[in-house]
């Protein structure tokens, strides 16, 4: 498919921005004496500020960006409106929560509870907005939403280390959360790559019903489906969004340069330990730019079934 930058700024933004904010609402409630409080709560504030910016991202990308509100209408049947409605739920309950961790106000545990819940419930309507179209092989899968999740929570640890390193030393517990969300994320991405390598491409044959070819009354044989015209003579929507080629060698470079930013530069700063903020900006703006990749990766390799349909031997 086509990348639209406004749509991997969404996800990354977005997925960069709850996970931050889950992970300050869950350091807060189970060990938050390990942070200095102005930590905590400019963290909460970052990963609501970048939630914000992300959604703000994906109503841009909209054709007529004034029926925005339409994606409250399909709660039932659709993950893009039950993201919507989630985030519209969290910005209130993450916003009291932020007020009062900045006052230092106590009793805020449930709060922060209802915060991690709706940052996880979003992250995961996200992730299923992709991985529930059967159509899109490359996306139709479990690791999507196991990568959208883990990538979210990585690049979150490391902002919350970046945020924390600003007021004293990282402490040793955070660090290796943040390399444990590191090497899990990084284990999930691969298993991706892994799976829509292995899978086996969808024919005309099997996208319009007839796998196995199609036996007439009586034929001795078996005809095989075959396109016998596109259509149309030149470019159309469906053509320019979903016709987007990515050559396989671009696509192992790509891939590479993702992988050494988003994982082989952060996780060995943090082994060393991210003493100072200055160390400790390096690794997290590599991981954000290195997730940027990855993610123009996954909307560029996805290849529709409507492909099929133009020309496409295969998807």
């Amino acid at each position: 498919m086509k990348p639209a930058f406004s749509i991997i700024f969404f996800t990354v933004s977005s997925g960069a921005g709850l996970g931050l904010l889950a992970l300050v609402a869950l350091v807060d409630s189970l060990g938050g004496e390990s942070l200095e409080p102005p930590a905590l709560w400019r963290g909460a504030l970052l990963g609501l500020a970048l939630v914000a910016a992300g959604l703000v991202s994906s109503v841009l990308h909209l054709a007529n960006p004034k029926n925005a509100w339409r994606a409250f209408s399909r709660f039932r049947s659709s993950w893009l409106s039950r993201e919507a409605v989630f985030a519209a739920g969290l910005f209130p309950v993450a916003a009291l929560y932020l007020l009062l961790l900045a006052n230092a106000r106590a009793g805020r545990a449930l709060l922060a509870f209802a915060a991690v819940a709706l940052a996880w419930t979003v992250l995961v309507c996200t992730s299923m907005i992709y991985a529930s179209l059967k159509p899109i092989r490359q996306w139709h899968t479990r690791w999507t939403p196991a990568t959208y999740f883990l990538l979210g929570h990585w690049s979150g640890a490391l902002l919350l280390c970046l945020i924390a390193s600003i007021y004293a030393p990282v402490p040793v517990p955070l660090l290796g959360l943040a390399g444990i969300l590191g090497l899990a994320a990084l284990a999930a991405k691969l298993a991706y790559w892994y799976a829509i390598g292995r899978s086996a491409p969808t024919t005309l044959a099997q996208a319009i019903g007839v796998g196995q070819g199609a036996r007439g009354p009586g034929a001795p044989s078996v005809a095989q489906a075959r396109l016998l015209d596109v259509g149309h003579s030149r470019g159309t929507f469906l053509s320019d969004e979903f016709g987007f080629v990515l050559a396989r060698e671009h696509a192992a470079t790509l891939r590479a340069v993702a992988l050494a930013l988003a994982f082989g530069l952060p996780l060995p700063w943090l082994l060393a330990g991210m003493a100072h903020w200055q160390a400790a900006l390096l690794p997290a703006a590599c991981c954000i730019i290195g997730l940027l990749v990855e993610r123009w990766l996954f909307f560029a390799e996805a290849r529709h079934t409507v492909r099929l349909y133009h020309g496409d031997p295969r998807t």
